[in-house]
């Protein structure tokens, strides 16, 4: 697999999301001392499913197509382009046959709430109305900066050559002053229902990321909220563009998917510890999800691949 080319550098692999009451991402990023990670990823075997956190996060499409997924918009990024994703908005990748890279880094790395740092270049980011996502491509000047930018960046990070924080919060900073410019007079007028919609939405999800090896209903999801079910079906086909039960299905098998990777326990006790009670329903679903059942699955990207 393409990402263990990297196990000597400070890059890592991930794919697994645990979320907290809220939702929020509970992975730390980095270290408290320089809160920021690096992460190199071959999506043909992985997604990332919907979550949030208060890092920034930018992801790069090193080689393929990427479908990536912001609260209700669906970018799709071509090799060489780019996606920088604001703090507390939700977002996805979707499986695919590309290679990614993508940093997450805390506000906080360039400068805390009583610098100037943290004045010029992080409130402008994080302001009510200020864009969810800010996609980078090459054939515009100042996105061909930033891309420059985080590219530097992430090289910092994952060779680690002498003075390489001061480095990597150096190229970060830069591409923060020139995103922080494009808030300035072009902001997002957010209402307060969508506000609370999108609230409701993280805790749903963070319902589902709890529950998920037990028996979920429609019924259960919007009750976790105080939703009809009706209410529930149309907020997720709003913000994800799926239904709840759908999300559910496509969660089930990523965590499956990740124990075929990185365990040796049996097929089946991998399908009931991840909610499938049934093994010829696991198969099919896997094979919905994946386009392969799950021991072709294992043989591909198994431990012993």
């Amino acid at each position: 697999m393409w990402g263990k080319e990297l196990a000597n550098m400070a890059v890592q692999v991930c794919n697994i999301v645990v979320a907290s009451s809220e939702g929020r991402e509970l992975a730390q990023h980095g270290s408290p001392m320089f809160p920021i990670a690096c992460y190199a990823e071959d999506m043909t075997a992985d997604s990332v499913a919907w979550h949030w956190h208060e890092e920034f996060e930018y992801i790069l499409s090193e080689k393929g197509i990427l479908c990536v997924d912001v609260n209700k918009t669906r970018v799709r990024l071509n090799q060489g382009e780019g996606i920088f994703v604001n703090s507390g908005a939700l977002h996805a990748v979707e499986q695919s046959p590309a290679l990614l890279h993508s940093c997450v880094f805390h506000p906080r790395l360039v400068g805390g709430m009583d610098t100037i740092f943290w004045q010029k270049l992080i409130k402008p980011m994080t302001q009510p109305g200020a864009p969810a996502f800010f996609l980078l491509n090459e054939a515009v000047p100042w996105q061909k900066e930033v891309l420059a930018c985080l590219r530097d960046a992430w090289r910092e990070v994952a060779d680690e050559p002498f003075d390489y924080e001061n480095r990597a919060r150096y190229h970060l900073s830069a591409a923060l002053r020139i995103l922080s410019t494009q808030c300035v007079g072009g902001k997002t007028k957010v209402s307060q229902q969508e506000q609370i919609a999108a609230e409701r939405m993280k805790q749903m999800l963070r319902f589902v990321e709890e529950h998920y090896a037990e028996e979920l209903t429609v019924e259960k999801i919007a009750a976790c909220v105080a939703l009809s079910e009706s209410a529930c079906l149309r907020s997720f086909r709003q913000l994800l563009g799926t239904t709840p039960i759908q999300y559910v299905k496509q969660y089930r098998v990523e965590k499956a998917a990740e124990l075929l990777r990185s365990t040796r326990l049996k097929t089946g006790e991998i399908g009931a510890e991840c909610g499938f009670a049934d093994g010829s329903y696991f198969i099919k679903t896997f094979r919905e999800v994946k386009h392969c059942t799950p021991l072709e699955y294992r043989q591909r990207f198994g431990l012993e691949a």
